[in-house]
């Protein structure tokens, strides 16, 4: 199995600038990050839809991993959910 597919999880990013939502969404799918943070901002403007969005993934989202051994066990916790 590819390592690359295998590491992902959806985290919230470690260089967000509220609560990192935007960027680990744009960590996961590959995306850059201030192009997700402008669209947010953008689409919060006319609907109030993407800023509940974003409170439910803060609340839900694991913070970034800080350790290697942090990163392991959520790659862990991932792989046996798929299982």
């Amino acid at each position: 199995m590819n390592s690359e597919l295998q590491g992902k999880v959806l985290t919230r990013g470690e260089s967000g600038l509220i609560a990192g939502v935007c960027s680990g969404l744009a960590d996961y799918y590959t995306l850059r990050k201030n192009g997700l943070r402008l669209a947010f901002i953008f689409t919060s403007l006319l609907l109030v839809f993407p800023i509940i969005i974003y409170i439910v993934l803060w609340m839900i989202l694991p913070k970034y991993p800080s350790t290697q051994a942090m990163a392991r066990q959520l790659r862990r916790e991932a792989l046996a959910k798929k299982l």
